[in-house]
């Protein structure tokens, strides 16, 4: 969800100059004079009995650690739940991302959720947490292209799914959540500014040895523009009235 905000990023840091934005939204790209590149190998500060650093089964004080953590310790911590080979997709961006200091740059523009950030206010609450052991597994992909399908045209939407298939992985996690957002700037072309918004979105994790190996997350982005005024309510004509 927070890939919709990079090319507002591009757009400040052009407007404003890069040194600038950065020292506003509270988002270095070094930590202590390191380059994320060396950084990404320290160990996270946060505490070893809850969540990602806890022991035993995983469950919602993992998911709780997992959005907390983008607001408490910002890029610099949270690129630590990931492992070194990894895949993050965010379904509705049609993005994958594989590489640590892009995940790094992707998760900045979360680091300010203070009222004053050019990117607005950010909430995110898990309601739901499903998961448990999987043994050790990898994913069972389909192997030809469905009737109606080409092979390009199967291929192009299909490669991000089925990429990052070969990490195996020994837990699993479903986390249901609710984004609450209150605007500063528009976003996505949406005349956002000034409103607040609130969407539903899922997350899927695979972990191995407690690190995220794969990641799904989609969100609602039409119920995100009705709120806006942008698309029309949806016409539940199958509800009795």
């Amino acid at each position: 969800m927070h890939l919709g905000y990079l090319g507002e990023v591009d757009r400040i840091e052009r407007e404003e100059g890069r040194r600038n934005f950065i020292k506003k939204a509270g988002a270095a790209m070094l930590v202590a004079g390191i380059a994320p590149s060396t950084a990404f190998g320290m160990s996270s500060a946060k505490a070893a009995d809850r969540g990602f650093n806890g022991q035993g089964r995983m469950g919602m004080s993992t998911g709780e650690d997992w959005i907390d953590t983008f607001f408490t310790g910002g890029a610099d911590e949270i690129i630590h739940y990931y492992a070194d080979d990894f895949v993050f997709e965010d379904i509705t961006f049609f993005q994958t991302i594989q590489n640590k200091e892009e995940l790094h740059r992707a998760f900045l523009p979360f680091n300010n959720s203070g009222p004053d950030s050019p990117l607005g206010v950010h909430q995110f609450d898990i309601i739901r947490y499903d998961g448990g052991p999987a043994g050790d597994r990898t994913a069972l992909l389909r192997q030809d292209a469905p009737e109606g399908y080409s092979q390009q045209e199967w291929a192009m939407w299909s490669a991000d799914c089925m990429t990052g298939a070969d990490h195996d992985y020994d837990e699993w996690a479903v986390m249901n959540w609710v984004w609450k957002a209150q605007h500063n700037s528009d976003f996505m072309g949406l005349p956002a500014k000034g409103k607040t918004t609130h969407t539903r979105g899922i997350t899927f994790h695979c972990y191995k040895n407690r690190k995220i190996v794969r990641e799904f997350t989609y969100w609602n982005f039409r119920h995100v523009a009705i709120q806006c005024g942008v698309f029309p309510e949806p016409n539940k004509f199958w509800l009795n009235k």
